[in-house]
């Protein structure tokens, strides 16, 4: 068995560290690019929205390195993402691609017995005891918080350091190492000695613009989906809160006890769930005002339901509550260069706003 799974930002580097530790092997695709989209878009439905097509790129270029066996995260409710597996295991079968599946629904819908069952679906050929994978999964459940924290720091501080674009950099260089760890521990002691390197950089005496960066998830996640939006705010030297994280994913879809903005999600623009993770964007965007942030991006891909929702709704909470938003619609269209002059006209608008040097509304 050869397992493999679609790209969603740092997702492999966590799962490559847990497998080691196990001692399975996996296939691991290139990472997202041009050449995969491609491959993806040539077997897709047309309307279907941008992560399906590179998720679906992934799997074809996986199937031709050898893997057999596919694990795929689902949700409940309704969003498209539930439905991906079965989509793809019909299209993957026209293309002769035969994969296994082991889908991750969340334990609420399918049950913990269901889920440890499918858990173990994974390591049954290593015939390791289920206790001993379930305690390294929560090693590397760990690591994924620590670049979680890594990450946000990084975003905050970005709009504080004399050169804003060190940051970036140095994410880089510390994604680079991580990508050679052979262990969790290694992989530990690189984010230990990035966070290092990051509290020593010079400070400027600033007050930079603050900004919520929300929206759908896979686009938040994935950097290849959203034009590597993060390092383009870096270079701007803009602060920015992301709370959307695979950390986040993992306690909002597998830790009951750990309810993403519980309280926070009780607003008067969005009461009810309408799919993925909408309600969530509007009650970060909502409680953005009080807590002083200057703007709020919203990024999704074409054809995400749920965030064309909330994208309605910042519409009306941007007349109500003066709220300065921007939502970036992503698709399989290249042409980063007018997103950058879409962001960077923005942000110039929040710091003369910010500076009493803009008068409009």
């Amino acid at each position: 068995m050869k397992i493999t799974f679609p790209h969603l930002g740092d997702a492999h580097r966590f799962v490559g560290l847990l497998m080691k530790e196990i001692g399975i092997e996996i296939v691991v695709p290139p990472l997202n690019s041009r050449i995969n989209l491609e491959q993806g878009i040539a077997v897709s439905p047309e309307e279907i929205c941008l992560p399906f097509k590179l998720m679906i790129g992934n799997l074809l270029q996986a199937w031709e390195m050898g893997a057999d066996t596919a694990v795929m995260p689902a949700t409940m409710g309704p969003c498209r993402l539930g439905e991906f597996a079965e989509l793809f295991n019909s299209i993957l079968l026209k293309c002769g691609c035969n994969y296994e599946w082991i889908v991750l629904d969340s334990p609420q819908a399918i049950g913990l017995t269901e889920t440890l069952s499918r858990l173990s679906k994974v390591v049954r050929e290593r015939n390791v005891p289920m206790v001993s994978v379930l305690v390294k999964l929560n090693r590397v459940k760990r690591l994924v918080y620590d670049l979680d924290k890594l990450d946000s720091k990084v975003r905050w501080l970005a709009g504080y350091v004399e050169q804003p674009s060190t940051c970036k950099y140095a994410l880089r260089r510390c994604r680079t190492e991580l990508s050679s760890a052979q262990t969790i521990k290694e992989a530990q002691k690189v984010i230990r000695q990035c966070s290092k390197e990051l509290d020593e950089l010079p400070l400027r005496n600033a007050e930079p613009i603050k900004l919520i960066l929300t929206g759908e998830i896979y686009s938040l996640i994935e950097p290849f989906a959203n034009h590597h939006i993060e390092e383009i705010l870096m270079d701007l030297g803009v602060s920015v809160r992301k709370r959307v994280t695979i950390g986040w994913w993992i306690n909002h879809t597998f830790s009951e006890a750990i309810q993403f903005g519980k309280e926070k999600n009780q607003n008067p623009y969005l009461t009810n769930n309408v799919g993925g993770y909408a309600k969530e964007t509007i009650a970060e965007s909502f409680d953005s005002i009080a807590e002083g942030f200057d703007g709020v991006i919203q990024i999704l891909p074409i054809g995400c339901m749920p965030e064309i929702v909330a994208k309605s709704v910042l519409g009306r909470m941007s007349t109500d509550m003066n709220l300065k938003t921007l939502t970036i619609i992503f698709d399989e269209m290249d042409g980063e260069a007018g997103y950058v002059t879409r962001i960077e006209a923005f942000v110039d608008m929040l710091e003369r706003r910010k500076n009493g040097l803009f008068f409009g509304s």
